[in-house]
C-alpha cells in the first residue's frame, strides 16, 4: 500500500543504506535446497549483494580510522564462488563475501606454497560468513593454504612482538582465535594450529542495524590491522600492525571514552574564552552510539559537509549535532552531520548551521 511504513523484518536484497541490511532466519532455508547447483545459485544471488554492500561499507570506516586507502592492496573474496558454466560444484555450507591481498601479476610474492614455488596471490582472507547453524560471523584466516614456515614464523614473532596491544583488542571486540577453545595461548596457538584463525562473537539470526550488526562491524576493523600485516609480509614490506592497532586504540578512546588524561602534556596558557572558542562539540561523538555514528557518516559519503574533504586529504571525520546538545539538540540522525576536525572545531557548540544543505547545493 502506498506510504505503508516498511516493516522492520523486511529483507533488502539490494541495499542502499547500512540500515537496509539484514539477514534472518529464513535465510537458512536456502542452504537446505537439494539441488547443489541450484543451492549454489540461489546463495550467491541471495547473500552475496548484501554481504558485499556490508564490506564495502565498512572499508570506508576503516579508511576513515587507519588513514590509508584499503583499496588499493585488496581484492574481494567470494564463496561458494562456482561459475554457472562448472562441471562440478562444491558447496562448502557457508556463505561469505569479504578481502584479501591484491593478486599479483607483476611479480612473485614472497610467500612459498608446499613445492617451494612463489605465490601469486596473498593465501590470507577477511570476511563476513554466515553458516547453516544459522550464525554470523566476521573470521580472519591468516593462511588458507600451505605457507612456508619462515613465512609463518614471521607472522608468528609479528605477533609477538605486538601481543601486549593485540590481545587487548581482541579480547574488547570480542575476538576469540583458534586455539582458545583448548585453551591454548595465542603464540603457540599460532605455531602449532595448521590453520589458525581469527574469529569475532557469533550472533544468532536475526541481524540487522540495530541488533548485533555493530558489534561485527567493529571485529572486521579490528582485525583489519592483521590482514593488512600479512600482506605487507607477502610483499616483502614492513608490516604496520603496530601503527595500526594503535590508531584503531586511539581512535576509540577519542570516540568512545573520551580523550584519556596526558601527565606528560604541558599545559597551555588559554583564557576560559580561548577554551571555549577551540573546543569542538566534544559530546557530538563521545556519547552517540556507534552504530547511529557510523550510519551518519556512511550518509554523508565520508565526507565533510563544510569543507568537502574526506580521509583522502588526512583530515579526522567527526559525526557533529547541527542543534547542539546544549541547545537542546537530540542524537536523531536529522540532527547530525559530517564534519572533519578542523571544521567542528570553527563551529564549535554555539551554532546550529545545517551544512548538509550547502554541502548537496553544491554537488
Amino acid at each position: 500500500m502506498p506510504g505503508k511504513k516498511k516493516e522492520e523484518s523486511t529483507v533488502e536484497l539490494n541495499p542502499t543504506s547500512i540500515e537496509d541490511v539484514r539477514f534472518d532466519e529464513r535465510d537458512l532455508a536456502i542452504f537446505s535446497i537439494p539441488d547443489i547447483k541450484t543451492r549454489i545459485s540461489v546463495v550467491q544471488n541471495y547473500f552475496f549483494p548484501r554481504l558485499e554492500f556490508l564490506v564495502r561499507d565498512v572499508l570506508g570506516v576503516i579508511q576513515n580510522i587507519y588513514e590509508i586507502n584499503p583499496y588499493e592492496r585488496i581484492n574481494f573474496i567470494y564463496r561458494p564462488s562456482n561459475r554457472k558454466t562448472a562441471k562440478n560444484n562444491m558447496d562448502f555450507f557457508e556463505a561469505y563475501v569479504g578481502i584479501s591481498g591484491k593478486r599479483r601479476t607483476d611479480r612473485d610474492l614472497t610467500i612459498l606454497n608446499r613445492k617451494g614455488v612463489p605465490y601469486k596471490f596473498h593465501p590470507c582472507y577477511l570476511f563476513f560468513g554466515i553458516d547453516p547453524q544459522g550464525t554470523m560471523y566476521v573470521e580472519m584466516r591468516p593462511f588458507v593454504l600451505y605457507v612456508d614456515d619462515s613465512t609463518r614464523n614471521s607472522f608468528t614473532n609479528l605477533v609477538r612482538k605486538n601481543k601486549d596491544l593485540l590481545e587487548p583488542i581482541l579480547a574488547y571486540f570480542h575476538i576469540t582465535y583458534s586455539g582458545a577453545s583448548s585453551f591454548v595461548p595465542l603464540i603457540p596457538s599460532l605455531k602449532t594450529e595448521q590453520w589458525p584463525f581469527f574469529r569475532s562473537y557469533p550472533p544468532d539470526l536475526p541481524v540487522y542495524y540495530s541488533h548485533n550488526l555493530s558489534i561485527l562491524v567493529w571485529s572486521f576493523i579490528a582485525l583489519y590491522p592483521i590482514l593488512d600485516s600479512i600482506i605487507s609480509i607477502g610483499e616483502g614490506e614492513e608490516p604496520r600492525l603496530s601503527e595500526l592497532l594503535n590508531k584503531l586504540r586511539n581512535y576509540w578512546l577519542d570516540h568512545y571514552t573520551g580523550d584519556a588524561e596526558d601527565p606528560d602534556r604541558e599545559e597551555e596558557s588559554l583564557s576560559s574564552d580561548d577554551i571555549i572558542s577551540t573546543l569542538p562539540e566534544l559530546d557530538s561523538y563521545n556519547f552517540i552510539r556507534a552504530g547511529v555514528w557510523w550510519n551518519v557518516l556512511s550518509r554523508d559519503n565520508w565526507t565533510c559537509c563544510s569543507c568537502g574533504r574526506t580521509p583522502k586529504d588526512g583530515v579526522t571525520l567527526e559525526v557533529d549535532h547541527i542543534t547542539p546538545r546544549s541547545l537542546g539538540g537530540t542524537d536523531e540522525p536529522e540532527n547530525l552531520q559530517t564534519l572533519c576536525k578542523k571544521c567542528n572545531v570553527g563551529k564549535s557548540n554555539k551554532d546550529n548551521t545545517d551544512l548538509r544543505r550547502n554541502f548537496r547545493s553544491s554537488r
